[in-house]
């Protein structure tokens, strides 16, 4: 999430929401609060310190863009994680710490609802625009392969740099949003089952059914459609 001014100059992610201190050097504050908790980072932002919520987009925009990239592949990525940021600090000021929820599994909750929110209207799109132009058209002589290819996957498929890598993500695409919800948070992203069901709103035992089914669902759809990329010996 890096913008750019006229002069060229790159913007890291806290300072799209950092108010410039003269020269632009960091101050000693600043280097201190990437060590405080995160209670008293969102205190002090709730309080109009925007300092304090940069560092709070330092610490998880990895985690977020991750979780972005993964949901709705990588060249959503970008804008989708600014939005999950740009949302927090519109909603900063009415969270509250509870219990053990923290402002992370907050900060996850807004994340994976913008994702789904992304894959839905992704959906609603498809149905808008028919089927896709790389199907097959049937003609008198059998059916043909369209000589354009699906512009919607395409800027997908261009900026996939790994084959492996781009193969797990297509896999992805053909789970369930609660399926894919679930292997990305806690296989993908690292989340506690207690992290991903307290982000997700569900039950544990719930979670951990739908991980279940998500695991089984992957490495099905994986070897019926990737099976050149399974290791040899590989069940």
């Amino acid at each position: 999430m890096h913008i750019r001014e006229a002069d060229n100059e790159t913007i890291s992610p806290s300072q799209v929401f950092v108010k410039e201190n003269g020269g632009g050097e960091q101050s000693a504050e600043a280097s201190t609060a990437q060590y405080v908790d995160d209670s008293v980072l969102v205190k002090a932002a709730q309080q109009g310190e925007g300092e304090a919520f940069g560092v709070l987009v330092d610490r998880y925009h990895r985690q977020i863009y991750g979780l972005a990239a993964r949901m709705c592949g990588q060249e959503a990525a970008d804008d989708l994680t600014q939005d999950v940021f740009l949302k927090a600090l519109d909603a900063l000021q009415r969270f509250q710490f509870h219990g053990e929820a923290g402002f992370r599994t907050w900060l996850y909750r807004i994340g994976v609802n913008t994702a789904i929110n992304e894959l839905r209207q992704r959906k609603r799109r498809r149905q808008m625009m028919g089927p896709s132009l790389d199907e097959p058209v049937l003609t008198d002589d059998g059916p043909m392969q369209r000589q354009l290819s699906d512009i919607t996957e395409e800027p997908y498929r261009l900026t996939a740099q790994n084959e492996l890598q781009q193969a797990v993500n297509e896999v992805l695409e053909m789970l369930t949003e609660k399926q894919r919800t679930a292997l990305v948070m806690i296989d993908l992203q690292g989340l506690t089952y207690e992290d991903a069901a307290e982000v997700l709103n569900c039950p544990l035992g719930t979670l951990k059914s739908r991980l279940v089914r998500a695991r089984e669902a992957f490495a099905e759809k994986f070897r019926e459609h990737e099976p050149q990329l399974i290791p040899d010996g590989a069940t």
